[in-house]
């Protein structure tokens, strides 16, 4: 009798063990962030596929189901030809900066180079910086009739017409090639400072040259690295808005990010046609990361050693400085001459393209930085306040999320874990403006709409997954054992993470919050899509600017943008240390 009732109770223990396993703590949360996080991603995804096929009538009420957005973007004499322009400025910007960003991660990890370790940092400088405020700073430079350098030249040399002119695509492929050239070296350095010797020194002891060694060895060797790195140059620059309306778009060289801007704001908006056409450019993007992450990234490495071996340096003789020569040369046109040029023109209430030493003023930075002026521009200083807003309270809601998702992806394992992770990558696959208008019809009759808020979610879901790679990155090298010694005394997860993960943790915290503040802080693309009067960003209030062709307002709002993202960089450096980044 007493055999039966235990017989009978067994399957019912059986299912409440099972149940207690499936509705831990850990699988809850795990659950909760999942559903968050999958709403802020995946919603405005939806929706924007949704919205692609919502066709407005002639009156511009009404809508019907239907393809007409679609036949509109093959169909219309503008948006074909900004399609082919896209794909020219992304394919010449990638060999630019893939060439740029190889040799120059050569020339620092493998050679004999002159200060290399000191100049590395000044290398990595453009990544910090906004594109948009290097197109302004080399429109100021290359621009035909104003241009310094173009002035400079009739002076000096008596040349009569321009010797540059960089208002066109190929200024656009130029001063993309130049910022997103460290993107490349981040990809290639790490590899290169990895590789075991032994390879190359074979080649060298059977008579192989330098430049044979390189090009069938070393090269072949970070190829994936290489790959790697072109395509998210190739993504980054296709999702692009700020560089080509600054030095294309005035001139008749549109692009598709310049098309959906036109077309998602203003009286006669069709928001749209505006989601077709980022479905369009989300479809090629989301294409190439699948590339990268299916077939190029898990080949990385293969064929270098995980011994940490810090490969031979290459004695390049008087070479060397050939190379130093190099480096500086790209520290001086990425950094050093844009940066003079900004200083140059901000200077002068007007600018005519001559520097005129009695007039230099610094009435431009009064109605620029400083609210409390009775002449200071509303878009300016709105802006500066508004972004130091978003990118701290961002960054910091950034992070903890982060954290947290980190923490339920690599240590508790819990049930969704996996799609967790998967959602952590979506948003990384998406150009800036492609999210933005998914963002913009979801929320655009919602409360939210018209505020701060919306930019903030856009700039935490678009960018929360670096803050979310990068504590990973670290997490992953600290030993579990510890925080299984931990939940092995009775602690819970949320006791482990707040007295073992988050203070072993914290460099790296402290680096990514500063890293995400960097980049909320100069965010054109969604912010330029998402923003209304009022609610304008330090970046919005450049493009304000740079739009009514204030050249000296705008050059000194963009210095004062670069100086604080230099200073955030540097913190960066100082916090994350010496290989931040590069490792």
């Amino acid at each position: 009798m007493t055999t039966n009732t235990l017989d009978n109770r067994a399957p019912s223990g059986r299912w409440s063990n099972k149940l207690e396993a499936l509705f831990t703590q850990e699988n809850i949360i795990t659950i909760v962030v999942s559903i968050i996080v999958g709403v802020a991603v995946i919603l405005p995804l939806i929706t924007l596929v949704i919205s692609s096929f919502l066709v407005l009538d002639d009156l511009g009420f009404d809508t019907e189901w239907g393809f007409g957005n679609y036949v509109t973007i093959v169909t219309d004499p503008v948006i074909p030809k900004a399609f082919v322009n896209t794909l020219i400025i992304c394919s010449g910007c990638t060999v630019l900066a893939t060439l740029l960003g190889v040799s120059l991660a050569w020339t620092n990890a493998r050679t004999n180079c002159p200060g290399r370790a000191w100049l590395e940092p000044f290398n990595l400088i453009p990544f910090f910086l906004s594109p948009f405020i290097g197109a302004i700073a080399w429109h100021n430079l290359g621009e035909p009739q104003t241009g310094l350098l173009n002035n400079l030249a009739r002076d000096v040399f008596n040349i009569e017409g321009a010797i540059l002119n960089v208002d066109n695509i190929w200024g656009v492929i130029w001063v993309t090639g130049i910022f997103f050239a460290p993107l490349v070296y981040l990809f290639v350095i790490g590899s290169l400072r990895r590789m075991d010797p032994s390879l190359e020194d074979s080649a060298r002891t059977t008579g192989a040259g330098l430049l044979r060694t390189t090009m069938t060895i070393t090269l072949p060797l970070v190829m994936p690295g290489i790959l790697s790195g072109a395509i998210i140059v190739f993504v980054t620059s296709a999702g692009e808005f700020g560089v080509p309306f600054k030095l294309s778009a005035p001139y008749g060289w549109e692009t598709l990010t310049t098309q959906i801007f036109t077309k998602a704001v203003g009286d006669d908006a069709n928001h749209y046609l505006g989601a077709t056409m980022a479905m369009a450019l989300g479809a090629i993007t989301i294409f190439l990361i699948f590339i990268q992450r299916r077939y190029i990234a898990p080949r990385s490495f293969e064929t270098v050693t995980g011994k940490g071996f810090r490969p031979n340096v290459l004695d390049l003789g008087g070479w060397k400085w050939v190379a130093f020569g190099y480096n500086i040369l790209f520290i001086f046109v990425a950094v050093i001459l844009p940066t003079i040029s900004l200083i140059i023109v901000s200077l002068h209430p007007v600018w005519t393209g001559e520097i005129v030493i009695e007039k230099l003023t610094l009435i431009n930075y009064e109605k620029t930085l400083f609210f409390w002026s009775p002449e200071s521009i509303d878009a300016a200083t709105n802006g500066i306040l508004n972004s130091l807003f978003l990118a701290f309270v961002g960054a910091s809601i950034a992070m903890v999320l982060a954290l947290v998702v980190s923490y339920m992806i690599h240590r508790t394992k819990g049930m969704g874990s996996a799609i967790l992770d998967f959602l952590c990558v979506v948003p990384i696959g998406f150009p800036g403006i492609v999210l933005a208008m998914g963002v913009l019809v979801t929320y655009i009759q919602t409360p939210i709409y018209a505020t701060l808020w919306i930019l903030l979610l856009g700039y935490i879901t678009r960018f929360f997954p670096y803050g979310q790679r990068n504590i990973a990155a670290i997490m992953l090298s600290i030993s579990e054992e510890l925080d299984q010694s931990s939940r092995m005394a009775g602690a819970t997860w949320v006791t482990t993470m707040r007295r073992i993960t988050i203070p072993l943790l914290k460099p790296g915290i402290f680096a990514g919050w500063i890293l995400l503040f960097v980049i909320f802080l100069r965010e054109l693309s969604i912010s330029i899509i998402l923003y209304t009067s009022g609610t304008e960003t330090l970046a919005v209030g450049v493009y304000y600017l740079s739009n009514f062709e204030n050249e000296p307002l705008t050059a000194a709002l963009s210095l004062a943008q670069t100086v604080l993202c230099l200073i955030c960089m540097f913190a960066f450096r100082r916090l994350a240390g010496k290989e931040a980044l590069t490792a």
